[in-house]
C-alpha cells in the first residue's frame, strides 16, 4: 500500500523548531519583543513557502529543499548572534534534525492511523509528542549547553564537514523515493533510520568541537595562572630589591646628615626619609602575598597614569594559596588596567579595590572606569577573554562565586567567598 507523505505543515513546523532551539540557547541580535516577532514572522514564512511549493513538478523539488534551507540559514543568523560559520553549522544541525523529526512522527502516524489526515486530533497530539520528545531531548543534550560554552571554533572545514554530512544522510534517505512504488513503510524506516544516523554524527561531532573547545580554555587559563605566577614572582623580587635600596639610601642620607648639617640640606633629607618610610609601609594588609600583588600593581599604575586606589584586610585572605591569590587578585587587577589604559583621557583611568568581610563572607570588588559596556555571554561573564573564567575557577574552588556587572561607565567584578570556620 502507498503512503501518504509528510504534510508540508508539519515539516515546516519541525524546521521552525529546530531553529528556535538555537535561538533559546544563543545570545540575541534582537530585543526580546524583536527577537519574537521575527520567529513568528519567520514561522509563518516557512509555512507559507512548503504550502505554496508542494506541488511544484519533480524537477524543482531540488531547488525548493535549498531555499528551505536557505530560509533556515536566514532565521538563525538574522536573529541570533552568530557568525556566518557558526549559522551555517547550526543550520545543518537543524536541518537534519527536522528532517528526522518530521519522518519520525509521520512514520508513527501511518502505523497508527494510516488513513487518518494530518488534521485528525490523534495526529495533532502525535505531533506534539514526537516533536516535544525530539526537539526537547536534543535541546537538553546538546543546544542548552552551546549558552554556556565558550566559542566552538567553527572554522570552515568543521562547518563544511558537518553541511556534507547533513546532506549525505538527508540525499541517502530520500533515495529510495526515486523509485516507482516508493511510498512503503519499509521506505519509511530507511528515511528514519538514517536520518538518526546523520543525527547522532552530528552530535558526535559537536561533542568533539566541545571537548576541543574546552581543551583550549583550559589551556588559556593555565597560562593565565602561569603568568600571574611569574609576575607575582617578579615583583616579589623586584620589592625585595627596592626594599634594600631604600635600606642603603637610609644609610646614605644618615652618613651625609653626620657630615654636612646645613638647615635647608637637613629639611630635604629628612623629607626624603619620610617619603621612603611611607613607601615602606604602604600596602601592609597583613598576607604578604597580597601585599606584594598590590605593590607591583601600583608601581605599574604610577608609571602609566592610572588612579589606583585599594582598601584590603590581607588577613582574609590567609585561608588561599599563593596560586589562587595570585590568580583572583592579580587577574582582576590585570584586567582593569588593560582596559583603563585604552583610555585617552588620564582622569578617567580610575581602578577601585577592596577586600573586606561581609556577613560570614570574604569580599572581593574590583572596579574600573569603562567607557563602552562589556558584552557578556548567557553565563554572565565577559564574551571575550579567559581572564574572568580563571578569577571564577579560582573562587569557585573555595566554594565562593563571581559575578560581573557594567553599568553607568563602571564594570565591576565581585568575588565572594564563604570564610572558613575560625577565620577571625
Amino acid at each position: 500500500m502507498t503512503l501518504p507523505d509528510i504534510p508540508r505543515l508539519y515539516t515546516a513546523l519541525a524546521e521552525w523548531l529546530a531553529c528556535t532551539m538555537y535561538l533559546l540557547a544563543l545570545p540575541r541580535r534582537l530585543p526580546r519583543a524583536g527577537t519574537a516577532a521575527g520567529a513568528a514572522g519567520w514561522l509563518a514564512a516557512m509555512a507559507a513557502f512548503l504550502q505554496l511549493t508542494g506541488g511544484v513538478p519533480l524537477a524543482f523539488w531540488i531547488p525548493c529543499m535549498l531555499a528551505a534551507i536557505a530560509g533556515m540559514y536566514l532565521y538563525l543568523y538574522s536573529l541570533c548572534r552568530l557568525t556566518a560559520l557558526e549559522a551555517g553549522y547550526c543550520c545543518a544541525r537543524a536541518f537534519l534534525l527536522a528532517e528526522f523529526a518530521a519522518s519520525l512522527e509521520w512514520q508513527l502516524h501511518c502505523l497508527l492511523w494510516p488513513q487518518a489526515g494530518g488534521g485528525a486530533p490523534q495526529a495533532l497530539a502525535l505531533l506534539g509528542a514526537v516533536y516535544a520528545a525530539v526537539f526537547g531531548g536534543i535541546f537538553w543534550r546538546d543546544v542548552r549547553r552551546l549558552g554556556r560554552t565558550p566559542a566552538l571554533g567553527i572554522n570552515a572545514p568543521a562547518m563544511v564537514s558537518a553541511a556534507l554530512m547533513a546532506l549525505a544522510a538527508f540525499a541517502v534517505s530520500n533515495l529510495p523515493f526515486t523509485v516507482p512504488n516508493a511510498g512503503t513503510m519499509n521506505v519509511f524506516y530507511t528515511r528514519t533510520l538514517v536520518d538518526l544516523a546523520g543525527v547522532l554524527l552530528l552530535s558526535m561531532q559537536q561533542d568533539q568541537l566541545r571537548e576541543a573547545s574546552l581543551h583550549r580554555e583550559l589551556d588559556a587559563m593555565n597560562a593565565v595562572l602561569r603568568r600571574q605566577y611569574e609576575q607575582y614572582q617578579q615583583s616579589k623580587e623586584s620589592i625585595r630589591l627596592i626594599n634594600r635600596h631604600c635600606h642603603d639610601l637610609k644609610l646614605q642620607i644618615a652618613a651625609i646628615r653626620a657630615e654636612h648639617d646645613p638647615g635647608k640640606r637637613a629639611a630635604a633629607l629628612a623629607q626624603m626619609e619620610s617619603g621612603i618610610q611611607m613607601y615602606e609601609a604602604q600596602n601592609k594588609t597583613g598576607n604578604a602575598v597580597l601585599d606584594t600583588l598590590l605593590t607591583a600593581k601600583q608601581i605599574f599604575c604610577q608609571q602609566h597614569g592610572i588612579n589606583f586606589t585599594c582598601v584590603a584586610d590581607g588577613r582574609l585572605l590567609d585561608f588561599m594559596s599563593t596560586g589562587d591569590i595570585c590568580t583572583l587578585v592579580g587577574t582582576a587587577l590585570d584586567n582593569a588596567t588593560e582596559s583603563v589604559q585604552t583610555l585617552a583621557e588620564e582622569d578617567k583611568r580610575l581602578i577601585r579595590a577592596a577586600i573586606y568581610a561581609q556577613h560570614g563572607f570574604v569580599m572581593l570588588r574590583f572596579e574600573n572606569y569603562c567607557e563602552t559596556p562589556v558584552p557578556l555571554n548567557a553565563d554572565g561573564l565577559p564574551a571575550q577573554g579567559y581572564g574572568v573564567r580563571a578569577v571564577r575557577a579560582a573562587a569557585e574552588k573555595y566554594g565562593g562565586t563571581v559575578t560581573v556587572h557594567s553599568e553607568d561607565n563602571w564594570f565591576t567584578l565581585r568575588a565572594l567567598l564563604p570564610r572558613p570556620q575560625g577565620q577571625t
